[in-house]
C-alpha cells in the first residue's frame, strides 16, 4: 500500500503538477480556417498580407500543435477565449469543434466562448485559386450546437447570450461572461450589460459560499490596456464587470481580442490580454492556482516540436515581412533616401516584434536612442505610426508576460 501511494505520488511530480495545485491552459483568437477553404488559392494569401500577420495558411498545424501542447501540459481545462475561426465559416466551426472533441474525449476538458469573429459573420468566404465566395456562417444558437460538449458542462448553467460557469473543483471555479455582441451580419465590439452583471453575481456569490476562487474569461478586454489599443478592444461597461469583480475578490481576467500579448492592471484585478495563437510568437498561457493561494499567470509559446521543422523561424520571418511591405509604401512616397527607408523599416520590425510577444519593455532607453527610431521621427514625427510606436513607449514598464498575485 504505501509503495502504491509513492508510486502515485511520484507520477505526478512527473507529470509536473503538484498535489492541490490547479493549471488551466488558455488560448486566444486561432482565427481557425477549415482548409477546404482556402487550399492552393493565391487570393487567399494576398489577402493575409494586409492583415496583422496572421498563418492562418498553416490552421491545421497551428491547431495541431495547440492540441499537442495541450496534451504535454495536461491542465485541468483548456479554454480558448473568442476568435475561434478566421471569419466564422460554418465549416471552420464544425471541423475545429470535432479537433477539440477528441481532446475531450482523452480528458482535457475544453471550454469555449465567442469573439467578434464567429457569429453571423458577414465576412465568411472560401478561396479558390484567385476567386472567393461566400460561405455560410452561423447563429449564435448553431454556434450553442456545434460546441454543445465545450459550453455547457452539466453544473455549468447558461446565463446571459452564451455565458456559462464551470466548477472545476471544490477550489477553482470558472466563469464566461459572453460579452460579444452581434448586429447587421458582424459580430464588432462587446458589451456589459445588466443581464451579463445579474447573472455573474450570482455565480460569484455561489462561489464565495463554496469557498472557491474564481478565473473569469472574456474575449473583449476588462481593463484598458495601452493607449492605441482601449477603444477599439475595449468592453462597453467594463468599469461595471470590474467592479462586480473587485467586490467578491476575483483577481484575474483572461481576454485576447488585441492579438498581443499584455497585461493590464487596477487594484488586485488584472486582465491578462493573451496573444494570438494564430500570430508569432504564438502565444498560450498557464494560470496556476497553488495550494497556498498564489494565482499565476505566465504566458508561454509552443515547444517547436509540436511544429513542422523550421515553423517558428518561418513564423517569425512572415511576421517581419507583413510589417516590412505595410510600411515600405509610405516611405517610398516621401521620397526619404533608400538607407534611411531599410533602417525605419528594420527598427519597426524589431519594434512591432516585441510589441506582439510582450517584450517590450518602455523603461528600456535603447528604443528612443535607436538611430531607426530618430529617422522615424525626422521624416514622419506626426504620422499615425510614430503615434503608435510613442504611446507604447510611454507605457509604465511592467511584465507583459507574467503575473503573480
Amino acid at each position: 500500500m504505501k509503495r502504491t501511494a509513492l508510486l502515485v505520488l511520484l507520477c505526478l511530480l512527473c507529470a509536473g503538477a503538484a498535489l492541490g495545485e490547479h493549471r488551466v491552459m488558455v488560448a486566444s483568437d486561432l482565427h481557425y480556417l477549415a482548409p477546404e477553404l482556402y487550399e492552393g488559392s493565391e487570393l487567399f494569401i494576398r489577402t493575409l498580407c494586409t492583415g496583422d500577420g496572421k498563418l492562418t495558411q498553416y490552421s491545421g498545424e497551428l491547431l495541431d500543435a495547440l492540441l499537442a501542447q495541450a496534451r504535454a501540459v495536461r491542465p485541468d481545462a483548456l479554454v480558448l477565449t473568442g476568435d475561434l475561426t478566421f471569419n466564422g465559416e460554418r465549416v471552420s466551426h464544425i471541423r475545429l469543434a470535432e479537433k477539440l472533441n477528441t481532446l475531450r474525449l482523452e480528458g482535457i476538458p475544453v471550454y469555449v466562448i465567442p469573439g467578434n469573429h464567429d457569429i453571423e459573420s458577414n465576412a465568411a468566404r472560401a478561396f479558390h485559386g484567385s476567386q472567393w465566395s461566400w460561405t455560410d456562417a452561423v447563429t449564435a444558437e448553431e454556434f450553442a450546437a456545434i460546441y454543445a460538449e465545450l459550453m455547457r458542462p452539466a453544473e455549468g448553467g447558461a446565463g446571459a447570450n452564451l455565458s456559462y460557469h464551470v466548477p472545476l473543483s471544490s477550489e477553482l471555479w470558472l466563469a464566461m461572461p459572453d460579452v460579444t455582441v452581434w448586429h447587421g451580419g458582424a459580430q464588432v465590439y462587446g458589451v456589459y450589460m445588466a443581464d451579463h452583471d445579474a447573472w455573474l453575481e450570482q455565480v460569484l456569490s455561489a462561489a464565495d459560499a463554496a469557498g472557491a476562487e474564481v478565473l473569469t474569461f472574456t474575449h473583449h478586454n476588462l481593463i484598458p490596456h495601452t493607449r492605441f489599443s482601449q477603444d477599439t478592444y475595449l468592453m462597453f461597461g467594463h468599469e461595471d464587470m470590474l467592479r462586480r469583480l473587485q467586490a467578491h475578490g476575483v483577481r484575474l481576467n483572461l481576454s485576447g481580442h488585441m492579438h498581443i500579448q499584455h497585461i493590464a492592471r487596477d487594484g488586485g484585478t488584472a486582465d491578462a490580454a493573451t496573444g494570438a495563437w494564430s500570430v508569432w510568437p504564438h502565444r498560450f498561457a498557464l494560470v496556476t492556482l497553488a495550494d497556498d493561494g498564489t494565482l499565476t499567470y505566465e504566458a508561454r509559446t509552443p515547444d517547436e516540436a509540436f511544429l513542422p521543422e523550421g515553423f517558428a523561424a518561418m513564423s517569425e520571418e512572415w511576421f517581419t515581412s507583413i510589417t516590412v511591405e505595410k510600411n515600405r509604401p509610405m516611405l517610398a512616397d516621401r521620397g526619404i533616401p533608400e538607407a534611411d527607408q531599410e533602417a525605419m523599416l528594420a527598427f519597426s520590425a524589431r519594434f512591432n516584434r516585441a510589441c506582439f510577444s510582450g517584450t517590450f519593455r518602455s523603461g528600456d532607453p535603447g528604443w528612443r536612442e535607436d538611430a531607426g527610431w530618430l529617422l522615424w521621427q525626422k521624416y514622419l514625427g506626426e504620422s499615425a505610426s510614430v503615434l503608435y510606436m510613442n504611446q507604447v513607449m510611454e507605457e509604465s514598464p511592467e511584465d507583459n508576460l507574467r503575473l503573480v498575485q
